[in-house]
Parts: C-alpha cells; structure tokens; sequence
C-alpha cells in the first residue's frame, strides 16, 4: 500500500468498495476519515468497530477470522481490503508490529453508494409542491452531509447489548441492568411466562425470566421492548401519526417472529427486532417535520414517507452499528419485486410479513404476499383461502401475546 503521507482522497481510489464512488464523494469521505496508531499487542474486535470501514496502511495484525487466524501486512493486497468483513462480527485482529488503521466513516459511504445507484433518491423525476419539495430537498441534504438528527437507542438496549458481549458478565449482571426500566421488566417476564417459551411454572423475577430465555433471546427481547421509546413524538399533530406507525411496527414484529418460527431456518428473536426496525426511517422525518413544518398536510408528508424513509432508516441502523442484515431490510422491505439471493433472509420475512399485515387491513395497491420472491424463498407454501397463511392464522394468540410484550399490554 502506499505512505501514508499520499493524500487520502487519493489513497481512497484504491480500496475496494470506496473506490467505486466518484471522486468528489471519495473527498468528503476522506476529510471525515481518521487515522488511528496500533500499538503491539492491541485487539480490534469487529462489533466494536462496525461503525467504520477500517484499513490497514502501515504494521502487520493477526487477524482471527472464522475462528482462523490470518496474518494481515501493510502494503499487501489483502490490505487494499477492508480489514473486517461486514457479516463476521466474532472477528477480531491483534496488532503484531506497530503500525497504523485507517477509519473511515461506513454510515457516510454507505449514504454516498445509495446516492450513486439505483437505490439513491432522484428528486428530479417527480412535481412536488413548494412547501413538500423544500422539506425533501433540506431532508435529503441533511442526510447526504451527515447533518440529520438520529433516535438514540435507549439506555437499557445498549448496556444489555455490551453487557451479553461481554464473557465475564452473568445473570445477576443482566438482571441489574434488565430491572433498569420496568417496562423492560415487564414485557421480559411477560414474554417468559409465555407459551412462546414454554412458561407452564410462573416466574416472578426477572432473573428467573432471563434463565429461562437464555441470554441471546433477552437481548434482542430487551432490545424490541427498549424501542418503543424510540417511537415517540412531543408535536400534538404527529402524535396520530407515531402512534400508527407503532402499531404497524408492532404486528409486523409479531408476524415476522412466528413466521421464522415456524420456518426454523433464522433466529426468530431477531427476525422479531428486524420487523420492528423495518420503517425506523420515518422516525427522524416526523420529528424532521416536527420541528420545520408541524402543520404540513397528511397527504404531502406521506409522499417524504415515501421518499426518504429508506434513506434515513439505513442512517438509523448504522447509527446504532445494528450490523448489514438491518440495514438490508430498512433498504429493501418495500421492493416487493427484489430478488433476494439463494438462501432465505430477514428481508424475506419482513416483505411477507408486511403485504399479510396489508392484506388484512384491506389494502389493495400492494401484491399479495404469495405473489413476491421473497414468498417462494419461505416454507410457507400452503396458502389457504381468504388471504390466509395456515401457519399465521393458527398462531393468532402467539401473535398477540407477542404484540401485547411489545406494547406493555
């Protein structure tokens, strides 16, 4: 590779994926890169650092990958790549020699890649009013230079996210921070006592709620009850609106968790967050809206909905460092006609899961959830008539008591 006195918008035209942007996006990137010195014997671990694209220019690290060790060298090919891989978040690297990391910003690439392809917003191609084109062209901005306001996550999310990360943490360790917020509280033991999890003795305390859980489903269990607190609004006239938003978020979660329950080939605590998290893009427009134009008329705030919500919704997840399958169906829940790849993906579930929610609310302007790609990729092959999926409808009261965990019910 090359010194790394060579300037860096340069040194950006040769590593893959940033090579691929324009030059102009490769120098907005390259101002907000950052330059790290290792020292020997430091470890990188790939979650930690999922929210950059890390680069290594000077030094050697041993890089565990998939449980194999591999020996990375400045100036090598394999350094002209992305030292961790987006999907192997166990990864972790230790600096061998001295040597220096490049970081740069993967929530700003990945909105410049967008931009660049067919996934980008083209506000060209449709008429807007004065006042609804202004909020999309200031949105759009805002999000293309890093500007936009993002949620946080709760509190109790991230501590419970780097508490279950961590080895020496145990159940007294989550069960302290579990008990943090009694909603939280609530909705675990709740969700314990469930026939979801084969609750036929009662337990009274969280701890024992956890041990029955195990530690992977309180996380992602903690995380979705957490996220209600992201779905909030203080704009008397977009309270309605955050409200719907919530609801849908919530029965789209309980559908995609029975459905990978019952396909048995994903995780279905997981596949529960990604259908929450699906439209999380709305989020920021409504309090975008809510500070710059409150009064704005319902059907020209749909049409931003509409627009922008993917956009910022991938902003949301690499915010959070939630990792590429949430970002992929924040980017592509709504492309009904996507061809996926071979094998089944969270995407999948939440594309079927929605046009069902859809189906049964009535709407006719999107296709039935039997007649996308992502169906055929599903094992939910018998469809019976009326709009129904056997394995949905018999599991009506697991859907509620799932619904009724999210809500606090």
């Amino acid at each position: 590779m090359s010194s790394t006195h060579e300037p860096l918008d340069e040194l950006l035209s040769r590593l893959w994926p940033l090579q691929e942007l324009k030059a102009e996006n490769r120098a907005r990137l390259a101002e907000k890169a950052k330059l790290v010195d290792l020292n020997p014997g430091l470890r990188l671990n790939a979650r930690d650092e999922h929210r950059w694209i890390n680069y290594l220019l000077a030094g050697k690290v041993n890089l565990m990958s998939n449980g194999k060790p591999h020996v990375v060298e400045a100036h090598s090919s394999r350094s002209l790549r992305p030292l961790f891989g987006d999907e192997r978040m166990q990864d972790y690297a230790v600096a061998l020699t001295q040597g220096q990391l490049l970081r740069v910003d993967r929530q700003l690439f990945e909105t410049f890649k967008a931009d660049e392809t067919s996934t980008g917003i083209e506000l060209e191609d449709v008429e807007y009013g004065p006042t609804e084109g202004a909020i999309i062209a200031r949105l759009y901005q805002d999000c293309m230079s890093n500007q936009l306001d993002l949620p946080s996550v709760p509190d109790v999310a991230l501590k419970i996210q780097r508490a279950t990360e961590d080895p020496t943490t145990d159940l007294n360790d989550l069960a302290r921070i579990v008990q943090l917020d009694m909603a939280v509280t609530g909705g675990l033991i709740k969700a314990a006592n469930s026939a979801m999890y084969g609750g036929s003795a009662p337990v009274n305390h969280v701890r024992d709620a956890i041990r029955r859980l195990g530690t992977n489903a309180t996380r992602q269990l903690v995380i979705s009850i957490a996220m209600g607190q992201v779905f909030k609004t203080d704009v008397p006239s977009l309270k309605q609106r955050m409200h719907s938003l919530w609801d849908h978020s919530v029965h789209v979660s309980a559908l995609c968790y029975v459905i990978a329950r019952h396909c048995g080939r994903l995780d279905a605590e997981h596949a529960l967050l990604a259908g929450l998290l699906h439209d999380v893009g709305v989020v920021p427009i409504l309090d975008y809206v809510g500070k710059h134009q409150p009064d704005i008329a319902p059907e020209e705030l749909e049409r931003i909905i509409t627009r922008l919500h993917a956009l910022t919704g991938e902003l949301v997840i690499n915010h959070w460092g939630l990792g590429p399958d949430m970002s992929l169906v924040v980017r592509e829940a709504d492309h009904w006609e996507r061809a996926g790849g071979e094998k089944v993906d969270y995407c999948d579930v939440v594309q079927v899961a929605q046009l069902y929610a859809y189906a049964k609310a009535g709407r006719n302007d999107v296709p039935r959830f039997d007649a996308v790609p992502a169906f055929s990729r599903l094992c939910l092959s018998e469809v019976c008539a009326g709009d129904r999926i056997d394995p949905v409808e018999e599991a009506e009261a697991e859907i509620r008591a799932v619904m009724d965990m999210l809500r606090g019910d």
